[in-house]
């Protein structure tokens, strides 16, 4: 059994916030939308990591390899302690900080809007550019064991998964898509 329009030509009404015959989403959007939450995970994990190997070296050991050698010498061991806290804060911080970007990327990517997308790719560029010099002038992979060469390996999968979920966003399906939801919204 059919249903009847509900208008006196029979036929169904226009209306142009009516999203029933858009389509499917297609893949790459739906890949854009999830990988959003894994990058999430993913960074969440490589701060806590970053923390507890923090932690393990303690503070003497952690700040000697980020410090000058004359500024660590004259160092007291309160300042050490006072300077190592405060990283560990700022760490702390940075996560909470980071959560609360990809919260915001995923429900906006969520309810499709494009600002949400182009918010994305930008965070995603500045992490990839911050990540190429750490992992590859910063990072001192000869002196590396345990929970740093960890951190380290969950970093590069954070890269490929950032570079993936780059191509994802970009993909010509993927803009149509939310470019769709754009004028169905405005």
């Amino acid at each position: 059994m059919t249903e009847t329009p509900e208008n006196k030509y029979g036929t169904t009404p226009y209306s142009a916030t009516d999203m029933s015959n858009i389509g499917d989403e297609p893949r790459s959007a739906r890949m854009t939308k999830n990988l959003v939450w894994v990058l999430m995970i993913l960074h969440v994990l490589a701060g806590v990591i970053g923390v507890v190997a923090m932690q393990a070296e303690g503070p003497e050991a952690y700040l000697e390899a980020y410090l000058p050698p004359n500024e660590f010498q004259g160092m007291t061991p309160e300042m050490l302690d006072t300077a190592f806290g405060a990283t560990l804060v700022m760490a702390v911080v940075l996560i909470a900080i980071n959560v609360v970007l990809f919260v915001i990327v995923g429900l906006g990517l969520r309810a499709n809007r494009n600002w949400a997308r182009f918010m994305g790719l930008v965070l995603a560029i500045l992490f990839l550019i911050s990540s190429a010099y750490s992992l590859l002038f910063a990072t001192n992979y000869g002196d590396q064991s345990g929970m740093m060469l960890f951190g380290t390996i969950i970093n590069w999968i954070i890269v490929l998964a950032t570079i993936w979920w780059i191509i994802q966003a970009l993909d010509k399906q993927t803009h149509r898509w939310f470019a769709l939801h754009k004028s169905l919204q405005a």
